[in-house]
């Protein structure tokens, strides 16, 4: 006796494939152009080229210095991510735990300061960097992308920590362990899912961050991957084929982080799932 295929089923493996499709598409696409000419994209823009054009891997990095770009995104991504997740965490315990006055006025602040939308923040943190003189400085972006995400990470990290028994940090305070100590040593050992996840959130903003990195950042050494992405639409045309070449080699560390951090990240929504 043949197995019924249900109508759910055939739904669900449906809306799946639309999925991947409309995910897989844009890159796709973006691949196959990046070895064409600007001619072959618009002519047959689903088909490969026979005979790849490598050349446009080098013009990107002759005209926008797409790896040194490259190179100065991770380096302000990865030390705001590093700020983050060091201060958020211990502010996260804190009020988590209660062990500090007016903890839950505290949390609510932090937490209303998600209302606030980052782009109406553009203009005074411009003024304020420029009236300091510290523009053209990667730790200023550093600074203010660890500042602009702050309040979704200790939101995050906060009701993490709030699923994770205090029997744990309280065993280590008894054997006289440091505020400090059972932060780096017990919670966060334990709080790595919600960890990578806030890693990747701020990751993929502050790799991609435009307006504020493009107002303050003029010395073309310094510029970030999406500065130097703009740079590449000139006066008198725009060359495309240059352009998918520099995206697909600012794929490769989003690509990386994520494949490298999936498997925490999927720990952390199955565990808010437990939770809720």
């Amino acid at each position: 006796m043949k197995k019924r295929i249900r109508p759910g089923t055939v739904l669900y493996w449906s809306a799946a494939i639309i999925w991947f499709l409309a995910a897989a598409f844009p890159l796709y696409f973006t691949f196959i152009s990046s070895f064409k000419d600007n001619s072959q994209i618009f002519s047959a823009f689903l088909i490969p080229s026979l005979r790849p054009v490598f050349d446009n891997y080098v013009m990107a990095q002759k005209m926008a210095g797409i790896l040194k770009a490259t190179a100065n995104s991770l380096f302000v991504s990865g030390s705001a991510i590093a700020i983050m997740l060091l201060f958020c965490t211990m502010a996260a315990y804190v009020t988590a735990r209660k062990r500090v006055p007016f903890a839950s006025a505290v949390s609510g602040l932090l937490i209303a300061a998600l209302m606030i939308p980052i782009q109406s923040a553009i203009v005074p943190i411009v003024q304020m960097v420029s009236s300091l003189g510290l523009k053209n400085r990667l730790w200023t972006l550093t600074i203010i992308y660890a500042g602009l995400n702050m309040a979704l990470v200790f939101f995050i990290m906060k009701n993490y920590i709030e699923g994770i028994p205090s029997d744990l940090d309280e065993a280590a305070m008894i054997d006289g362990c440091s505020l400090t100590k059972i932060v780096m040593l017990v919670i966060m050992p334990v709080a790595k899912p919600a960890m990578a996840t806030c890693a990747i959130i701020t990751f993929l903003f502050t790799y991609n961050e435009l307006p504020i990195a493009n107002v303050l950042i003029n010395d073309k050494s310094l510029r970030t991957i999406s500065v130097a992405l703009l740079s590449l639409k000139g006066d008198f045309g725009v060359l495309y084929s240059v352009i998918f070449a520099a995206i697909m080699i600012s794929l490769v560390p989003t690509v990386t982080i994520y494949l490298l951090a999936q498997e925490k990240v999927e720990k952390s929504i199955a565990s808010g799932m437990v939770k809720g």
